[in-house]
């Protein structure tokens, strides 16, 4: 038995558990991030400033009227500069975002983008705290050391993606990699708290390991095929195109390579392209959480394992009814929004389900289908 599978004092125990209180708490946090950003790519507000990651000159926005004038006039000047770019073939038109009505329509747009920025700030501050007192714990670096290094990379990787954004206003050459990377995080926040939660408990004996290989081989996979399609929704919306046809996939095969146009064009322009991918990496999805679901039953898989499955296979269930409402009545802020955020649940209760695969014990072998036919 290691010693991060050994009784531990109260004060270590102590010590896990308020840190993983904390790492809830910036969970919370990055969904709430998540949604915002959302909201701000679903309104057209991101090109509202064009400076970063300075803002109007100092990091408050103006408070008075002819600050707000300023900024308008910089906002302005942006985007000509932008569409002198649409116009050489450099950007595509979706770059230039939401033109406001007016100077009130304006400031929402630019306040909802700075709300952005200072909750991004605060996400930063708590993940820089938490990752401090990891690192200075040596129990807590061999426990959860590794993941939390990624989350902290990641999230400087997610400010410069965001500053690339800024800087082609709203490509989808960076959207789709702002979106993953930010699920990215979370999975790997959610990773290490419940680590920390389970620290006294040993992964599974090789040979129960061996008897869920395929258990443990799908809920693998539904991880990656389920962060694919968030990255390709990241696509969807970045090519401001989430609907381009309904009869599908009968319309599609003809349109989803565009003649005339190289390789990457089509990778990350082609609006026919990032909607087929997201929908057949949908029913992908689909498939294998039903062969996970059949394989769960027949190998008797732990308490735990059988609710994270529930959740996922209950969030792909709302996800799916939210993308067909989407498609029907077309590309609405809400429904959009909360498409994105069961999403984000779905490829968050898969981690558990993954965590709990390798280390919840179970029933014995001679055990498994004996318990999966009394349910």
């Amino acid at each position: 038995m290691s010693s991060l599978t050994q009784p531990q004092p109260q004060s270590v125990q102590r010590a896990r558990a308020s840190v993983a209180s904390w790492l809830g708490v910036l969970l919370v946090m990055l969904f709430t991030l998540n949604t915002i950003g959302g909201w701000v790519r679903l309104s057209g507000s991101g090109v509202a400033i064009p400076q970063w990651p300075i803002v109007n000159g100092s990091l408050l926005p103006p408070i008075s009227e002819q600050g707000w004038r300023e900024v308008k006039t910089a906002f302005d000047a942006d985007q000509v500069r932008l569409a002198e770019r649409v116009r050489l073939g450099e950007l595509s038109a979706g770059n230039l975002g939401r033109s406001p009505r007016d100077m009130a329509d304006f400031q929402v747009m630019f306040l909802t983008e700075w709300s952005h920025r200072l909750f991004s700030a605060l996400v930063g501050v708590m993940a820089a705290g938490c990752l401090t007192i990891v690192l200075r714990r040596a129990d807590l670096r061999s426990l959860i050391g590794m993941p939390m290094g990624g989350v902290g990379a990641l999230i400087i990787t997610q400010a410069v993606l965001g500053g690339l954004i800024i800087a082609e206003g709203t490509n989808t050459h960076w959207l789709f990699l702002h979106q993953g990377n930010a699920a990215a995080i979370m999975a790997l926040v959610l990773l290490c708290i419940v680590r920390l939660l389970h620290a006294d408990q040993q992964p599974v004996p090789p040979a129960e390991r061996q008897r869920r290989h395929l258990a443990i081989l799908l809920v693998s996979a539904c991880v990656v095929v389920a962060w694919l399609q968030l990255v390709a929704g990241g696509l969807v919306a970045g090519s401001r195109n989430g609907s381009p046809f309904r009869e599908w996939p009968l319309d599609a095969p003809a349109r989803l390579w565009i003649g005339g146009h190289g390789l990457g064009w089509n990778l990350i322009d082609n609006a026919w392209l990032h909607q087929w991918l997201h929908r057949w990496l949908a029913w992908t999805l689909v498939v294998f959480l039903g062969a996970l679901t059949l394989a769960s039953w027949r190998l008797g898989m732990p308490m735990r394992f059988r609710l994270a499955l529930k959740l996922a296979l209950t969030f792909l269930g709302v996800q799916a009814l939210l993308g067909v409402a989407n498609v029907l009545t077309g590309i609405t802020p809400a429904v959009s929004l909360a498409h994105q955020f069961m999403g984000m649940c779905l490829v968050l209760s898969l981690v558990l389900a993954w965590f709990d695969a390798h280390h919840e014990l179970g029933l014995p072998a001679g055990h498994a289908l004996a318990a999966a036919g009394a349910r």
